[in-house]
């Protein structure tokens, strides 16, 4: 499962915006994957690994039909994963929802007031956590990686946002 959840890190890492609905869906994968993890461990892997398909299909669905409610629910999934890796890297080992929770109300509320930099942002920084989650590397390192994962994700997808030159025309 590290490899899936590193090439999906990456995979939002630098086309979160582009293709929102995408972004919904593997977000919401790794959201059920973790939740499912957590409140579902006496559960067999198979029914963990359908609840966290079912939570990336239902987000999709929703994208495609609803993109104001998509990018609600993108903000959603990605605030409340960021604040349960905060919680499981700081060592707090309850209240799972309660961290989802709030992570996902201030996620969808940035999702919804500024759409395009929020989903940059989030899709940057969840597709960082992503990657660097795959790998059991040191506190420091681990800091540092999701750092600059973060910011050339960021780079990379607001230089998408910039029209293309015009013929003829200075820079």
């Amino acid at each position: 499962m590290p490899l899936v959840t590193a090439l999906l890190g990456a995979a939002l890492l630098f086309f979160g915006r582009s293709v929102y609905w995408a972004f919904v869906a593997i977000v919401g994968f790794l959201v059920g994957a973790q939740l499912a993890d957590v409140l579902l461990a006496d559960q067999s892997p198979g029914l963990r690994l359908l609840v966290a398909i079912g939570a990336g299909v239902v987000g999709a669905l929703l994208a495609m039909l609803a993109q104001r409610i998509a990018f609600a629910l993108g903000g959603l999934y990605a605030g409340g994963y960021l604040a349960l890796s905060v919680a499981h890297a700081a060592g707090a080992t309850d209240n799972h929802l309660l961290w989802f929770a709030i992570g996902g109300v201030i996620g969808a509320i940035l999702a919804v007031m500024v759409m395009d930099w929020a989903i940059i942002v989030l899709s940057s920084l969840v597709g960082a956590a992503a990657i660097v989650a795959a790998f059991n590397l040191s506190p420091g390192i681990t800091a540092i990686l999701f750092i600059v994962l973060a910011a050339f994700g960021i780079t990379v997808q607001s230089n998408r946002l910039r029209p293309p030159p015009v013929a003829g025309e200075p820079p």
